[in-house]
């Protein structure tokens, strides 16, 4: 909606303002704060002005749509929808406490700010490239938007960004806390290291069968059976119940209407651009292309006329660089050159590659995902109806044989171990989806032994209770069943330690005075020497355990690290501080971000005054049923 206007902003002041804001504050949502005073129907109230649940229900909504095209049409958990509706909400009191402070302030954007912001808005420009009310009128209707509620919804931004200016305009990083920054993020080091795998080692010969016979018994939980528990598990899910519900035709139809967003395709191109530096440049360069020459000659053309050329595939209209532009593009003829099209950038000729139109895609096509999506909902129905008989029950003492047989719940019982495995070494047959069988399997093993079972809230909207009825410990297995398995620990512990002497071996020789090339030479171990690298820009090859000590050390200094497969001997060769202003763009980025940081902390402290100055009281029975 609005939002989609406001990508096509190209004031540099309002982009600032964005960069700023965008972790803190929401003012250019089209929703605005209804006046009703002492409201009982309002999800919040701030400075006595109430926040209905429509004024939030576009934001919460398109979080939700969100989160179903990013997962296949599944719909967020219950945990999840209050999530977005708190997230819509803060958004909304924010843009609320903002509007009270600026009243307060007496901050006023004049009306010749509020009209060179609207007339900057490309999406309103006529066919000459300027603003057109006709367009405006159009492109409002279009959004369901009258001009005075955009007008102030406008204006209500341009006198928060004033006021954002005015708090966070002293707020710079001092000049030493970005040389320190600067100084640890330049910093270069080159380091030595050895590495000595255990693949590389000799073995030792097999020892005595007595010998591997105590390592047995010196290492039972090597050797061992798991620990295993037989439990009771009664499971309440959607997952499990959806199946079963039944969907009418009229049903589908609804949700289909109601979700049509979902099913939406926005149109897009996939182009050829051009953007030449005046229009006599793109005029020659768009004859030339008409004459059927090819794209891979039209970007060499380009680069001799001083243009650049690029592709845009599938691109849709708000990620061109113009609206002009997009414009253009959407109303272009498919493998046709275009006539050159003025922009900010520039002068652009073009051609359309691919024209994927818009649409919706028909019910038939989609019909299972959206049966899907009824059937869940119908089944959290379900467990919300049925979830408080069953806390009621369990409270009550009843054992999970003896539960009431209306609750809806799948019955399991068996022995398993810490990893959900039965003795058998195969998976337990825990129904339902895999972070609901995860979460049981974790219960199981932290359930004491004849605990009264309690409902426990799972992942998706799921409920589940667990009898733990008996503890079975592990129990060494016999050795004739184990044997090749002891030789092989046996030998690869040997040649651990085998490689652990010879790697402390070269560490004392550094530290005892030699070089790191004189120890390992002397050892007869190959060294690699690394280039030069930041703690940002690791060496390749060099072993992602060595890197982190490897910056705490000296010149010279040996240290060694273990990994699954090596034990690995280095020391810092050298160390080079960055020179200061040899890089001003690194400088000039660390600043920014340390800049950012330091006004952001300021609006989230200013965030949280306007709260408590104008009292924001928030009803969570009505914002929960916005998500129920």
């Amino acid at each position: 909606m609005l939002s989609t206007i406001r990508k096509l902003l190209d004031n540099w002041l309002v982009r600032a303002f964005f960069m700023v804001l965008i972790a803190v504050f929401i003012f250019w949502g089209v929703s605005s704060v209804i006046t009703q005073h002492g409201s009982s129907e309002a999800v919040a109230t701030v400075g006595g002005q109430s926040i209905q649940a429509e004024d939030i229900n576009s934001s919460y909504q398109q979080q939700v749509t969100a989160y179903a095209q990013a997962h296949n049409g599944a719909e967020p958990s219950q945990g999840e929808r209050r999530l977005y509706a708190g997230a819509a909400l803060g958004q909304a009191i924010d843009r609320a406490t903002m509007a009270l402070d600026a009243r307060h302030l007496g901050v006023v954007a004049p009306p010749e700010a509020l009209r060179a912001q609207i007339f900057a808005m490309s999406v309103f420009d006529g066919p000459d490239g300027k603003f057109d009310k006709a367009t405006f009128n159009q492109v409002l209707a279009q959004h369901n938007l009258t001009p005075a509620a955009f007008m102030a919804d406008i204006s209500r931004g341009l006198n928060a960004s004033q006021i954002v200016q005015a708090i966070t305009v002293g707020a710079v990083a001092p000049a030493p806390l970005v040389k320190q920054i600067y100084d640890y993020v330049g910093q270069e080091r080159t380091i030595e290291y050895a590495q000595l795998p255990f693949a590389a080692a000799t073995p030792p010969p097999p020892p005595a069968t007595a010998v591997l016979r105590r390592y047995w018994r010196d290492h039972p939980g090597r050797f061992s059976t798991p620990a295993l528990r037989k439990v009771q598990v009664v499971i309440l899910s959607p997952a499990l119940l959806a199946a079963d519900q039944t969907v009418t035709k009229a049903e589908l139809d609804a949700e289909y209407k109601d979700e049509a967003s979902k099913f939406g395709r926005i149109a897009s191109r996939s182009v050829e651009i051009i953007t030449a530096e005046d229009a006599p440049s793109a005029a020659k360069l768009a004859a030339l292309w008409n004459k059927g020459t090819s794209w891979a000659a039209m970007k060499q053309a380009a680069n001799a006329a001083s243009a650049t050329a690029v592709t845009f595939n599938d691109a849709q209209p708000d990620q061109f660089p113009s609206g002009r532009l997009a414009k253009a593009v959407f109303a272009a003829t498919p493998d046709q050159v275009s006539a050159p099209v003025t922009g900010a950038l520039g002068t652009y000729v073009f051609k359309v590659t691919k024209a994927n139109p818009g649409g919706t895609t028909p019910l038939a096509q989609v019909e299972p995902q959206v049966k899907a999506a009824v059937q869940l909902r119908k089944a959290r129905h379900v467990v919300n109806a049925s979830v408080t008989k069953l806390q009621d029950a369990l409270a009550g003492n009843t054992s999970l044989d003896h539960l009431p047989g209306d609750l809806h719940l799948v019955a399991v019982e068996g022995t398993l171990d810490a990893e959900g495995m039965t003795a058998e070494g195969k998976p337990a047959p825990i129904p339902g989806p895999k972070a609901l069988r995860a979460a049981i399997v974790k219960s199981a093993f932290d359930t004491a032994p004849g605990a009264q079972p309690r409902a426990i809230t799972g992942p998706d909207d799921s409920y589940y209770a667990i009898s733990v009825q008996k503890l079975i410990p592990p129990a060494l297995k016999p050795y004739d069943k184990v044997a090749t398995a002891v030789l092989s620990d046996w030998t690869g512990d040997q040649v651990k330690r085998q490689e652990e002497i010879a790697a402390a071996s070269l560490i004392s020789a550094v530290k005892s005075g030699k070089t790191f090339a004189q120890a390992a030479n002397a050892a007869g171990q190959p060294i690699t020497t690394s280039p030069p690298m930041t703690r940002a820009k690791p060496a390749a090859g060099v072993p992602a355990k060595l890197l982190p000590i490897i910056f705490t050390l000296k010149p010279g200094e040996p240290t060694m690290v273990e990994t699954e497969s090596e034990f690995v001997v280095g020391v810092v060769k050298s160390i080079t501080e960055p020179k200061p202003g040899s890089n001003p763009a690194i400088v000039a980025r660390i600043q920014t971000s340390l800049d950012n940081a330091m006004q952001t902390d300021i609006l989230q402290t200013y965030a949280t005054a306007l709260r408590s100055r104008y009292h924001v009281k928030i009803n969570a029975a009505k914002l929960h049923q916005i998500s129920d």
